[in-house]
Parts: structure tokens; sequence; C-alpha cells
């Protein structure tokens, strides 16, 4: 099978899932309990993600390192301002700053 079939085909079919979700869900009603809880997925799937990232290497657990410390920066900013983009500026200005400050570690 061509590799531009087994694309377009792949594209036909997350066209058709997404479409048949639309299509069920504006005929079926959640429950606030449901809504609520849809909501947090998105947060919860970058958190799993930013985790991994953070305290996992090579299938392991990453040593203690500036990631550590950085999210650590990362989380208090956004605990204490609840702003997506102070939290960006802050994680990630920590972690270079540290990286350059701290080289190796």
């Amino acid at each position: 099978m061509s590799p531009l079939l087994v694309v377009a085909i792949a594209g036909l079919g997350t066209y058709l899932i997404r479409v048949s979700l639309i299509a069920v869900l504006g005929k079926v009603t959640i429950p606030p309990l449901g809504e609520r809880a849809l909501k947090l997925v998105a947060p919860t799937v970058l958190a799993a993600i930013a985790a991994q990232g953070v305290f996992t290497v090579d299938g392991g657990l990453r040593p203690f390192d500036v990631r550590h410390v950085a999210a650590l920066i990362g989380g208090l900013v956004a605990w204490r301002t609840g702003s997506v983009a102070w939290t960006l500026v802050a994680g990630m200005g920590s972690l270079w700053l540290l990286g350059w400050l701290v080289p190796g570690w």
C-alpha cells in the first residue's frame, strides 16, 4: 500500500470518528457532572505530558536537576496567579536561567 493511500485512509478515518462524535453528542444531553469532568480532561492530559518530561528519562526516574526546580517554580506561579502566560514565563524562564547558571546540572 502506498504511503499516500495510508495517509488518506487515516485522515478519512479520524474525520469520520470526529463527525460521528459531533453527530451523537448533538442528540445526547450530558449530565452536569459529566460536563464538569470533561472540562478537566485537557488540563489533566497536559499535566501528564509535562510530568513525564520532568520526572522520567529513558523509562526510569530522572535524577534531581533543573527541570524539577523549574517545574516547582512554574507550579508556584500557577497556584499564586492562575495565569497560564505567567506560569509559562516563570517555568521556562527559570529553566533557561538555571540551565545557563548551572551548566551540567
